[in-house]
């Protein structure tokens, strides 16, 4: 097995990481803010015409910041406890090339591609933190005017995607990097 020795994060993945955790406050702030605004009974789901299928009581607006805070939080402590996941638990990450090519690195530089690859992680996770803030104030919204916005359904498939298509090109490409400095850690010196 190989040893990666912790090292923190420089100050912009940090940025990435406070703003996970302004997006979950932001989850129960909305979710108070709009309970304020609410009738007693609301409506509880929506069909794909924009119209309210059923009704229930206000409070359940509620479930909405554990729920939508439950990806995030996991991803914060997978970031926060890397090494120990790298070090301990390398079969917890499925990531083939990053484990391929690590032992070809040179020691001292090991930390510095755990902390790309999780940082990859950390950003990854503060687009889906905003994007669930973006449903969640659709929804929000939704159940103050009656109906969903026009803009909620497509932003709701659509983002997923594109965020999915851009994490597999990052890691693509980070995987790119990190093979050609183990090809240049073991080619022998001149």
């Amino acid at each position: 097995m190989i040893r990666v020795e912790p090292e923190p994060f420089d100050g912009f993945y940090r940025i990435f990481y406070v703003l996970m955790i302004v997006g979950v406050i932001a989850f129960w702030v909305l979710a108070l803010a709009t309970y304020y605004q609410l009738p007693e009974v609301i409506p509880t789901h929506f069909g794909l015409s924009g119209r309210p299928t059923s009704y229930g009581p206000s409070w359940t607006v509620f479930i909405l910041p554990p729920a939508f805070s439950i990806s995030p939080l996991i991803i914060m402590l997978i970031v926060r406890y890397r090494f120990k996941l790298v070090n301990e638990h390398p079969f917890l990450i499925n990531l083939p090339a990053f484990y391929t090519y690590l032992p070809y690195i040179r020691p001292e530089r090991r930390s510095f591609w755990v902390n790309r690859y999780f940082g990859l992680l950390l950003a990854f996770g503060t687009g889906l933190t905003y994007y669930l803030l973006a449903l969640e104030y659709g929804i929000c919204k939704a159940l103050i005017i009656g109906k969903t916005p026009s803009w909620l359904l497509p932003v709701a498939l659509g983002l997923p995607v594109m965020m999915i298509i851009v994490l597999m090109y990052y890691l693509f490409r980070l995987s790119k990097e990190m093979k050609k400095e183990a090809l240049v850690s073991t080619s022998p010196s001149i």
